[in-house]
């Protein structure tokens, strides 16, 4: 009779046992880096049904990849540091070996502690890797195997004093792509008013520079620039350049005398603007993420164009790098290297209105701009002289008012290299927006 009972009662404990011995899990963490950076990474293990006694490993990776330091938890709460009843295991011993690391563990030589059935997420170690800085953006691998050391360290469990291979879980390092500084350009759009009865306008538009924020990504930012060049390019049959310059942080430079280098060329069909801060580098400027405006470039309709046209028109300003002999690059220049600008252009929308064509800042209407519309604005101001009906002409800062800093605006262009005067300047035209009430008389624009 005992014979029929014993067969069915061994079967029973093998079918358990090696359940107990097939049910570990060991995974290694994922990370991202960027080339040259360090980052740890996580090695778990899972105890599945059995109770853990210790355990030794091996783990290779990518040769990009070189292990500077390894640590058994650091004190965390399921980790090899605390997984004898809250101390470390008695025998930890790791190996750092060129193609990756080993590492053994014992939990208690007494048997008194192991790492419980049903754990998950247990910390064996944390291990810092240096990314070689010539990695390219990729997948570099980190598996755990059994070929480190002499003799060769195997990945193994101890479960009531047995060793077994648990299931593997690699992981890996993704390399990240680190977008280059980035900057933009960017031409303001502008609504131009015109008069039908002669077709005159001019307007002028600003340029602004800004830098894109990759920090994320891995970029250094802010960056600080050396210089830049860019080219703007128009409808030759509708618009003529009439002026460039540059203002802001460019005009700012050298404590207001400008950059060491700065050139600017206008052609039937754009302009460029070519910049060197300093050839010794003494000057450099940062850029905003929400831009900063370095040029004031003013435009005129082409003569004829616009007379008898009731219905308005639309015409773009372009970015372009085919502008000069040779062509000259849309590019921000950091670290003496030059980096192509996101590019945004401009739309100019001519609208037709029954408003007085003026040129700015000649307040006594003589068709040209000097010493005498000072003096004509300080008569007019404040000694009761004669006046223009034509608050556009006589604002010569372009503000909206007319006020004792025009005068001294005009003085300043005169005499001092002060800003030159908005559109419609040099010519007669219309501004950007006038509204009839804006001038209501100005014979010599007729």
């Amino acid at each position: 009779m005992s014979r029929y009972f014993l067969l069915p009662l061994c079967f029973v404990l093998i079918v358990f046992v090696t359940a107990d011995l097939k049910a570990q899990t060991m995974s290694v963490g994922n990370a991202s880096a960027t080339a040259g950076a360090s980052v740890d990474i996580d090695f778990t293990l899972d105890s599945g049904a059995g109770e853990i006694q210790g355990w030794s490993l091996g783990v290779c990776s990518d040769p990009s990849l070189t292990v500077s330091s390894i640590s058994d938890g650091a004190g965390a709460a399921n980790s090899t540091s605390t997984v004898k009843n809250g101390s470390p295991a008695d025998f930890i011993e790791t190996s750092i070996y060129a193609e990756g690391w080993t590492q053994g563990v014992v939990i208690c030589f007494t048997g008194c502690a192991v790492l419980a059935a049903g754990s998950t997420d247990f910390l064996m170690a944390t291990t810092t890797y240096d990314v070689n800085p010539t990695a390219s953006p990729t997948s570099l691998s980190i598996e755990y195997c059994s070929s480190l050391g002499s003799p060769p360290v195997s990945t193994v469990v101890v479960v009531g004093g047995a060793s077994n291979t648990p299931t593997p879980n690699g992981g890996a390092i993704e390399v990240l792509d680190i977008p280059d500084p980035t900057f933009s350009y960017t031409a303001s759009s502008e609504v131009v008013n015109y008069s039908p009865d002669d077709g005159s306008a001019s307007f002028s538009i600003d340029v602004s520079a800004a830098e894109v924020d990759n920090s994320a990504l891995g970029t250094p930012f802010p960056n600080v620039t050396q210089g830049f060049s860019m080219g703007l390019a128009h409808d030759s049959t509708i618009l003529e350049a009439t002026s460039v310059n540059f203002v802001g942080p460019v005009a700012a430079l050298d404590g207001g005398a400008g950059p060491g280098f700065a050139e600017t060329s206008i052609y039937t069909e754009g302009w460029t603007a070519g910049v060197v801060y300093s050839f010794i580098g003494a000057e450099t400027i940062v850029f905003s993420t929400g831009g900063d405006n370095i040029i004031e470039a003013q435009y005129s309709a082409v003569a004829g164009y616009f007379s008898g046209n009731e219905e308005g028109e639309q015409t773009y300003l372009n970015w372009s790098g085919g502008l000069g002999s040779p062509n000259v690059s849309n590019v921000m220049v950091v670290a003496g290297n030059s980096y192509p600008a996101q590019l945004n252009d401009a739309s100019i929308c001519f609208e037709a209105v029954s408003v007085t064509p003026f040129l700015r800042s000649d307040a006594n209407a003589d068709s040209r701009t000097d010493v005498a519309d000072a003096v004509w604005m300080l008569s007019d101001l404040f000694l009761g002289g004669p006046h223009t009906d034509c608050n556009g002409a006589n604002d010569a800062n372009n503000d909206g008012v007319y006020d004792t800093a025009d005068p001294v605006f005009v003085i300043h262009y005169q005499f001092l290299d002060g800003t030159m005067p908005s559109a419609p300047f040099p010519d007669c035209g219309i501004a950007a927006n006038q509204q009839p009430i804006d001038c209501l008389a100005y014979p010599s624009c007729n």
